[in-house]
């Protein structure tokens, strides 16, 4: 029980860094750093690199998140695991509802100067940012948590972790996403897999083969 409040003050921290960021953005006090990120990173748009950006935007959307995460799911279950698939189950369905329900109570219009791919619906957190960490940063944590060689295991999740990274940075480059939709995005995003670590980690279940 003391290893879940250990859990749950971080998440409490990192949520509450995120709501802190929505507020700064919704009450306009970041409108300068906003603005001025926005248009550097549309300034450094190449024809080269806009197709591989454009294709995230539309492949590391939320749907596609639940659907891969519901798969990752099953292939755990099917190994006789029940903490790692229980744990990204939590995570998701964390950050959907976080999505959801900040989107309507920020209610943040988005950047219209240039984008790659429109959106219309609210911009505040970026749901591709919290669905980043709630499911592939999970992911990074199961490797690094399994039994893998530590090259292999550390190779893996640095491949992963660069890919989130460019989730991240998709969201500027496309022009749909302020900064600030992004990092609070991120900040939910691994507030929502520490509370599901918390959560199963408190849970006491079969041992697992």
């Amino acid at each position: 029980m003391k290893k879940f409040w250990w859990y749950f003050s971080w998440f409490v921290i990192f949520f509450g860094i995120g709501i802190t960021l929505g507020l700064i953005e919704k009450f306009g006090l970041a409108n300068a750093l906003n603005l001025f990120v926005e248009k550097a990173v549309i300034g450094m748009r190449h024809h080269i690199l806009n197709p591989y950006f454009i294709l995230v935007a539309k492949y590391a959307d939320t749907i596609y998140d639940i659907v891969l995460g519901l798969i990752v799911v099953v292939i755990l279950a099917l190994l006789k695991k029940w903490r790692e698939p229980l744990m990204l189950f939590i995570s998701l369905v964390f950050a959907g509802i976080s999505i959801e329900a900040l989107k309507y109570i920020y209610a943040i219009p988005r950047p219209t100067l240039s984008q790659l791919v429109p959106d219309t619906s609210y911009s505040f957190p970026s749901g591709h940012s919290v669905g980043a960490f709630a499911l592939y940063g999970m992911i990074v944590y199961f490797i690094m948590k399994s039994k893998l060689p530590k090259a292999v295991s550390w190779t893996i999740s640095v491949i992963i972790s660069l890919f989130i990274l460019s989730i991240l940075y998709d969201r500027l480059y496309i022009g749909v996403h302020w900064l600030l939709d992004v990092l609070g995005g991120a900040s939910i995003g691994i507030a929502c897999m520490i509370i599901a670590i918390a959560i199963v980690k408190s849970m006491k279940g079969p041992k697992q083969t």
